[in-house]
């Protein structure tokens, strides 16, 4: 099996789940990555870039049975030049690869993202054509790469077998968004709670993630495109997940419940002033308030229904390795997967 983004949270969980039962996995590494991850876990490690010519990464494909496309520039700091050449660009350029190869399977993570603002639960069926915040780079690149890849799929691909996976906010070990600032949030002594708190948040341990990964792997899409969310693995709230950190650091912070009007408010008057949720750069506050104050809207039944998935892992368990690992010092900042 190929893989792309194998340094990234997800794509190292991928990796891990692969090798662990047994699959040969060849991953893609920039020349500037830290491969060690993988190299522990016994990988192939190829060098190159999802925006490298297609025909050398057809190279690098040759003689595997599927292809796992989990690069990705996330939520930061970037341009729209170069976050388009990573995530669209890159998309097809690996499709292209995978044609070329003639590799017969290929799964691609795409985002929950892509549906811009939502009113109420949406599924797979869901049109992706509302309007999305001007600055929400990644979203918009998100939408781009999967009609890239459906370009591809109609005009190229032929036989292969192309899984879509659009997944909703996630944490875990290696994780160097989410995770971290949880954990600074309730090392506090007061925590702020947005609204009850008692809303279900629409987020996946990367664990569970890597598990629908394989899921799809052993049971390809039957026909030549299949779309699957992955936007609820267990249960989680607000609430839920501030304790759940916090007890696995060891801390016992004050929860202090801003009222959901109050909330609403600030954050209509910083979008109105351009201003997005600090340290990524293009993830509006009106879309993180909706994510957080709103219950999660991505049942994600298709993925359970048509291919069995079972996420392992509750989130007890992963919290607790989320907080294993970043007690131990592994995490540097990076926006790139």
């Amino acid at each position: 099996m190929f893989l792309t983004g194998g340094t990234g949270l997800i794509g190292s969980h991928i990796a891990e789940r692969l090798r662990a039962r047994g699959d040969e996995v060849v991953a893609l590494g920039r020349e500037d990555a830290d491969t060690s991850f993988l190299d522990q876990h016994r990988c192939t490690v190829v060098r190159g870039d999802v925006r490298d010519p297609h025909d050398e990464l057809a190279v690098h494909m040759a003689g595997c049975d599927a292809v796992v496309h989990a690069a990705a520039l996330v939520y930061g700091n970037e341009s729209w030049p170069r976050v388009r050449a990573v995530n669209v660009e890159g998309t097809t350029h690996v499709l292209r690869a995978v044609y070329a190869a003639r590799v017969p399977a290929v799964v691609h993570l795409s985002s929950v993202a892509v549906y811009g603002r939502t009113w109420g639960r949406v599924d797979e069926d869901t049109p992706i054509d509302s309007p999305l915040r001007p600055g929400d780079l990644y979203a918009r690149s998100k939408r781009e790469a999967e009609a890239a890849a459906h370009r591809e799929a109609n005009s190229t691909l032929g036989g292969v077998r192309l899984t879509i996976l659009r997944l909703a906010a996630v944490y875990g070990e290696r994780d160097r968004l989410v995770a971290p600032r949880v954990a600074a949030l309730v090392r506090r002594s007061v925590v702020p709670v947005l609204g009850t708190g008692q809303n279900s948040l629409p987020i996946v341990y990367a664990g569970n993630a890597a598990a629908a990964v394989a899921r799809c792997l052993e049971r390809p899409a039957k026909r030549s495109v299949r779309t699957y969310d992955l936007g609820l693995d267990h249960p989680l709230t607000q609430e839920a997940l501030l304790l759940g950190m916090a007890r696995s650091l060891g801390t016992a912070p004050r929860f202090v419940h801003i009222p959901r009007g109050l909330v609403r408010g600030a954050v209509a008057l910083g979008d109105s002033l351009g201003l997005s949720v600090p340290g990524t750069g293009d993830l509006s506050l009106s879309r993180f308030a909706g994510l957080v104050l709103d219950d999660n809207p991505y049942p994600s039944r298709r993925i359970r229904r048509e291919l069995d998935w079972k996420p392992p892992f509750g989130h007890d368990e992963g919290l607790g390795r989320t907080v294993a690992w970043l007690r131990a010092g592994e995490g540097r900042p990076s926006l790139r997967e």
